[in-house]
């Protein structure tokens, strides 16, 4: 048989018919990559979807299309053309069944230090170029900031130990509110959360600083990478656990500028209405606009439940003093609670459940199937 070759990245790749290209991969795949640490067990790796099965061994679907076409495997589409490229080749693909994806999955410590390639985006998703790197496995946009990123345009600062300003993406000409910066502005309404990473010296790897909430955004006049004044988005960022049901609670209702409404459907709608992008505010704006776009979100939610908890359906345990039932806002893709949040991503639950899903042995499955029942609650009244 004759093999033309060519050479891309170090590899070898031969042009012949595309069923030879995938079996040459296969066999590269097997003898080089099936046994490094980064490979064992990357079938519960959620940025693959699918599979092809040959003499008995599986294979990710996308990666062994990448090595056969000599593709980098972020160039093209994990789905569509990876199953046309394998059709062709006479390969069926088989889905692979991930369980639901949870917040819980993503252990990072604070203060912790982590190598991005390998225990961030290799597990968890994500472009590992970008300073905005939402996944697309994981409910999580992963942000970086460093003192590197100072000669691009990027003037980040800590106003306290609990709030930080963080500039969006682009490094020439005004920012726009799109790709990452829209990511960041709307990650309360896809039910993402924010983790903030610090990139140390190179080679150093990357500190991780928190979880945060976005309050708000407002421009301001910066030099980009060549030097020239432009207008940058700044994102004020608050630390989650700085931002808690307790204070929210504590906020006196004369300086709620929201009002609470009495009717279900006109409660729902101005829940969804504060949480569909994060606003754009002054610079000097304090966590109060946060704990009042909260209180909107409980506020519906409680009435959601109509005095029921919404995991375990049993009725509230006491009434308040107001003659309310009594049941605790529960924020289903977080391990803490506390912060804006989306009414699809909020439960009203008893206290028994709420301890049970944060410390109890079964409190990951009650905690996946309790997202199944509000997804399902919110899409009848959609």
């Amino acid at each position: 048989m004759l093999f033309l070759h060519f050479r891309r990245k170090g590899l070898t790749v031969t042009k012949a018919t595309p069923k030879e290209r995938v079996q040459w991969a296969i066999n590269e795949f097997d003898q080089n990559l099936r046994h490094q640490s980064n490979w064992i067990g990357w079938e519960t790796n959620r940025r693959y979807h699918s599979a092809i099965t040959v003499a008995g061994k599986r294979y990710p679907a996308k990666k062994i299309v990448a090595l056969a076409s000599a593709k980098d495997e972020q160039s093209f589409s994990g789905a569509f053309e990876t199953t046309r490229y394998l059709r062709k080749a006479g390969f069926q693909t088989e889905a692979i069944l991930h369980p639901p994806a949870s917040i819980l999955d993503l252990h990072f410590e604070r203060g912790a230090v982590y190598d991005r390639k390998t225990e961030i985006h290799g597990p968890f998703g994500g472009s590992h170029q970008s300073g905005i790197a939402p996944s697309s496995t994981h409910p999580a946009i992963f942000i970086f900031t460093g003192e590197a990123g100072e000669q691009h345009g990027y003037l980040d600062d800590w106003l306290d130990d609990n709030t930080f300003l963080y500039t969006g993406e682009g490094q020439k000409g005004p920012m726009t509110l799109t790709k990452g910066n829209l990511a960041i502005a709307e990650h309360v309404k896809t039910g993402k959360s924010l983790y903030l990473f610090q990139s140390l010296a190179k080679g150093k790897g990357h500190r991780f600083d928190g979880e945060f909430v976005c309050e708000g955004f407002f421009q301001s006049e910066q030099a980009d990478k060549d030097g020239d004044l432009r207008s940058t988005i700044v994102f004020r960022l608050s630390r989650i656990e700085a931002i808690t049901d307790d204070a929210l609670n504590r906020l006196p209702s004369e300086h709620n500028e929201f009002p609470l409404e009495s009717d279900l459907i006109a409660a729902r709608n101005a829940a969804l209405s504060v949480t569909q992008r994060a606003p754009r505010i002054n610079p000097s704006v304090s966590k109060r606009n946060i704990y009042q776009r909260s209180r909107v979100v409980a506020h519906y939610v409680i009435m959601r439940s109509k005095g029921v908890c919404e995991s375990c359906s049993t009725t509230a345990p006491f009434l308040k003093v107001d003659g309310q039932p009594y049941l605790e806002p529960h924020h289903i893709n977080r391990v803490s609670d506390g912060g804006l949040d989306h009414p699809q991503f909020v439960a009203a639950i008893c206290p028994n459940c709420h301890r049970e899903i944060h410390s109890g042995a079964n409190g990951e499955r009650k905690n996946l199937e309790l997202a199944a029942k509000i997804k399902k609650t919110e899409l009848l009244y959609s």
